[in-house]
């Protein structure tokens, strides 16, 4: 082809780029491809935009082209971005190009890496390790590509090793991950569990060159159960995992209740199979009362055929599959069934599905099992607990309030078979031997309490200790910490796993179970009970420390439960060398296991729904018994519990009596937790939502997120309340629905309450009770000096007359004005009241007066804009004055730009929005109709 009839061809390849014509792109490549005259960069640019522009097949026939037809060195890259278009859709042809791109390249690593993912996807795990391996080898660490590659491959080998349960292969990749490259939390989440599983000890080995403090830091919320017995490291554990991973700021799908004749329950799970979730739970779903409660199941377990699964699915009303689903098309489907109470039976452990929680499918969202810990996700109000394995001074450290069941937290399941009783011989025991079993998982043994175990065999000579154990690594890591304990390794005797009625059958040869700490047995302790052997415990602080302890104290066998390792200690050698008090115990267990509460399953649910119908937000819930709708008290707080904990007394003193309080606090640390968890727990209408790494914007939107009453009035942290404040306001709302906020006189006053004269601009407005229009008070708040009115605390709103959501006027987010845009918005249809009498107090201090310019600037901006849009929208235009204060604040912002131009930059403003914002209300001023008084001012 002559070279003017390339140039013709590239000519119409640039022309139908700009054309932005994918079908004229894709004839004009596929000509330049077809005659060899398609350079490399320019395929991948062209296969990019027809990708982008679902046109897939264009794009990979476009590869397919270009590959036939040229000769390059750089072949192998089309065939890897071809093998990656085709992943989706044809995995066999994606391996054979993938293949293609390997053997023109055969140290091509992106390839390698790429390649073992789809093999791993398509179940051949062996030759993903081969290529990954081989990844390793070609990726040198010394420089910083290469290295990147290194821990990718090292990684991946890491997660598949761990996936097929060879652990000491998984944490030897991760360690050296981790040394190349330590700033990997995710990857210091699964070394951390890794060690834990198979005790490994020290867990936080500082060896790798990490610190012992950054590998907590990075402890999954699971594993932070075992590694402290401080409620607060695990709260943190949680905290940081939702602060990462979980879906955050969307709006709620469902905040009213519904109007069903039977409660619609939804059981939210991928657990529904052969696991300990369905374990203990297999009998409770179809005890429901029919009569009062509706079940659903949604459900993304694997179809293990097992008959528990069979059990757990034929209990509900409704099982509905939501594998195939995003988070938000089940959040929908969730929302459309209309559930009353959402039950999320996961946590934060494997598998959970949280973001379905974060859209609020539900307006009652529970947590039940699958963490015995707090969750910290925002969206879940409630934990399923019981005053002894959540007490009040542990309720600081959980975000989701408790909802006590009279005995126990946990249900069990009546129907499971326990086999016949074996013989020692036949389960490897001595038959003279005092059996201690401590079939709990692995990680949970930490050294602390291996050392207390290790003790007690010394103090009981004939005794030895049964432990379930998942491969070598583990039988011979404990047994070489045995050794180093002076007990003889043989002493240590390892269980095999079973079915489950011979795993029970095998509870009945053992003399005692011995509990861990600080994470205990919870499934495990209660399936040693239901056979018959009594479990000793050692209950802490925290709630996975006290789930046996909750259990024992529900069957009867509130002696077994102790509360220092050193009681712990003392009463298993007592019970070890005294035969006749451990068969007292077991006949104690046999006498009351069928009658006590433990696993009387249907009184368990009778009192479950009785606490489902405690909570359940009822369609009419606005209007309490005594007929008065519900006012949300709103309390965003931020490093200030002392001055926080003053708000929130003058909020539960309000004589209006039906209000509750929201509280979010976006605080550093967790005083005001602390402080507030008294008052959480003594008045029911309190609920507190701690969120971290929140602005100020997102704290006080995120009150208004969870509240549920018709009117609302926020409470800043720096403020009170009269305690008539709110009956006095509601006595207007409730005459005339036109009314759509009411204001009142906000007093300044000192640290110690006593009253300071108004700041110039900040005096009453009116000596006399007010009633005003929309224009009226806009103007009023548009011309004002100072935000009078427009104070949150000042002011109660009527939620129905609020346009769009907070800080929304004619369409448009305001960020400094938040409060200001929402009552012109509201104002647009709807009147203000506002009273003379003092409402409510504000406390001035430090942080009041520490405003630099920068504030100042961006309120004056933001005020322009605020008039401007009023003007552009038609909204609060009769009267001059405005637009003499309009000109007025014009000038002063035109003043800022020219004498502080640099400062302004040099605080991160956005100069050209200023410009353009003052110039937009100079037009809008300029072009008013002349029978609207338009000033030349500007």
């Amino acid at each position: 082809m002559s070279d003017n009839s390339v140039t013709e061809q590239q000519k119409e390849w640039q022309a139908a780029i700009a054309s932005n014509d994918v079908e004229r792109l894709n004839n004009a490549a596929v000509r330049l491809a077809s005659d060899g005259n398609l350079g490399i960069v320019e395929l991948f640019d062209t296969a990019q935009r027809l990708s982008g522009a679902q046109r897939n097949d264009h794009a990979q026939s476009l590869y397919r082209v270009w590959l036939d037809n040229t000769k390059s060195p750089l072949a192998y890259a089309a065939w890897f971005n071809l093998a990656v278009l085709q992943v989706e859709g044809d995995q066999a042809a994606a391996e054979a190009s993938y293949r293609a791109a390997l053997a023109q390249n055969p140290q091509f690593v992106e390839g390698l890496l790429n390649l073992g993912t789809l093999l791993e996807r398509m179940k051949r795990p062996e030759e993903s390790l081969e290529l990954w391996h081989r990844a390793v080898n070609l990726s040198p660490p010394n420089t910083a590509p290469t290295r990147a590659l290194r821990v990718q491959a090292l990684n991946n080998i890491g997660r598949l090793q761990e996936i097929l349960k060879r652990m000491p292969e998984a944490e030897a990749a991760l360690a050296e991950s981790l040394r190349l490259e330590p700033d990997q939390r995710n990857v210091i989440t699964h070394w951390v569990h890794l060690r834990q599983k198979q005790c490994n000890w020290p867990v936080f080995d500082q060896s790798i060159g990490i610190t012992e403090r950054k590998l907590l830091d990075g402890t999954s919320a699971l594993a932070m159960l075992s590694a402290s017995p401080e409620p607060i490291e695990q709260v943190g554990a949680s905290q940081r995992y939702v602060e990462e991973k979980v879906l955050k700021g969307v709006a709620p799908m469902a905040t009213a209740g519904y109007k069903h004749e039977r409660l619609r329950i939804g059981y939210l799970s991928s657990d529904f199979c052969s696991h300990a979730v369905s374990i203990l739970t297999a009998e409770l779903y179809g005890l429901h009362d029919r009569s009062k409660f509706e079940v659903f199941g949604f459900c993304w377990s694997r179809e293990d055929g097992s008959p528990l699964r069979a059990r757990v699915i034929a209990g509900m009303d409704h099982h509905i599959r939501i594998g195939a689903l995003s988070d938000l098309e089940a959040a929908q489907l969730i929302r459309a069934c209309e559930i009353d109470i959402l039950v999320d039976l996961h946590g934060l452990t494997l598998n959970a599905r949280h973001n379905i929680l974060s859209y609020r499918p539900a307006p009652v969202q529970v947590t039940w099992l699958g963490l015995p810990g707090p969750t910290a996700l925002p969206e879940i109000d409630y934990v399923i607990s019981d005053p002894f394995v959540m007490p009040p001074e542990l309720e600081p450290f959980f975000t989701e309030k408790p909802l006590h069941m009279p005995h126990t937290f946990q249900i069990n399941d009546r129907q499971r078979q326990i086999g016949p009783k074996p013989s020692r011989q036949s389960c490897g025991l001595p038959e003279d031997a005092y059996v201690f079993c401590a079939f709990n998982n692995t990680f949970k043994i930490i050294p602390e309490v291996f050392d207390s175990w290790m003790r007690i065999m010394h103090a009981v000579p004939h005794s030895v200790l049964w432990l379930v154990a998942d491969g070598d690594i583990v039988r011979t890591n404990l047994q070489r910490e045995a050794k180093l304990r002076g007990i003889d390794p043989d002493r240590l005797l390892f269980a095999a796993r079973v079915a489950p009625a011979d795993y029970l059958a095998r509870f009945q040869v053992a003399d005692l179970f011995l509990d861990t700490s600080p994470f205990g047995g919870g499934t495990t302790a209660s399936d040693a009970l239901w056979a018959g052997l009594p479990v000793l415990t050692c209950a802490g602080k925290t709630f996975s420390s006290r789930m046996a302890g909750s259990l024992l104290r529900a069957v009867g066998l509130p002696e077994l439960v102790t509360f220092t390792m050193a009681d712990y200690e003392a009463l298993a050698i007592k019970l070890g060398n005294d035969r006749a008090a451990t068969a007292e115990l077991h006949k104690k267990l046999d006498d009351n296991r069928l009658t006590a509460p433990l696993f009387d399953s249907e009184r368990f649910v009778r009192d479950l729904e009785e606490r489902f119908l405690e909570i359940v937000v009822d369609p009419d819930r606005a209007i309490a018994p005594n007929g008065f709708p519900l006012v949300s008290i709103l309390i965003p707080t931020h490093n200030r519990p002392d001055y926080c904990e003053l708000a929130l007394k003058s909020a539960l003193a309000q004589t209006y009596p039906n209000v509750e309080i929201i509280i979010s606090d976006n605080s550093d640390d967790e005083a005001t937790r602390t402080r507030f968890a008294p008052y959480i727990a003594k008045h029911p209408q309190i609920r507190y939502y701690r969120v971290p790494g929140y602005s100020q914007y997102d704290n006080g939107v995120n009150c208004l997120k969870h509240s549920r009453g018709d009117y609302f009035n926020y409470l800043m942290d720096d403020d009170l309340f009269h305690p008539d404040k709110i009956m006095r306001m509601m006595s207007f709302m409730l005459t005339d629905e036109k009314i759509g906020l009411v204001t009142s006189f906000r007093q300044l006053i000192d640290a110690v309450g006593n009253d300071i004269a108004p700041i110039p601009g900040t005096e009453r407005l009116f000596e006399t009770e007010v009633r005003l229009n929309g224009a009226q008070l806009g103007h009023l708040l548009l011309t004002g000096g100072r935000n009078l009115i427009g104070e949150p605390t000042t002011v109660l709103i009527r939620k129905s007359a609020m346009e769009q959501k907070f800080g929304v006027f004619t369409g448009r987010q305001y960020m400094v004005l938040s409060d200001v845009a929402t009552w012109l918005a509201i104002l647009t249809h709807h009147d203000a009241v506002y009273l003379p009498e003092t409402l409510s107090y504000f406390r001035l201090h430090g942080l009041q007066d520490q405003r630099g310019n920068g504030q100042a600037i961006r309120a004056n901006v933001d005020w322009i804009q605020l008039y401007s849009d009023a003007l552009q929208h038609g909204r609060f235009l009769e009267s001059p004055t405005a637009d003499e204060q309009l000109a007025s604040k014009l000038t002063t912002c035109i003043w800022y730009l020219g004498t502080m131009r640099e400062e302004i930059r040099n605080g991160n403003f956005d100069v050209a929005r200023i410009e353009e914002t003052i110039s937009h209300a100079m037009r809008m001023l300029l072009t008013k109709p002349a029978a609207r008084g338009a000033h030349g001012a500007a």
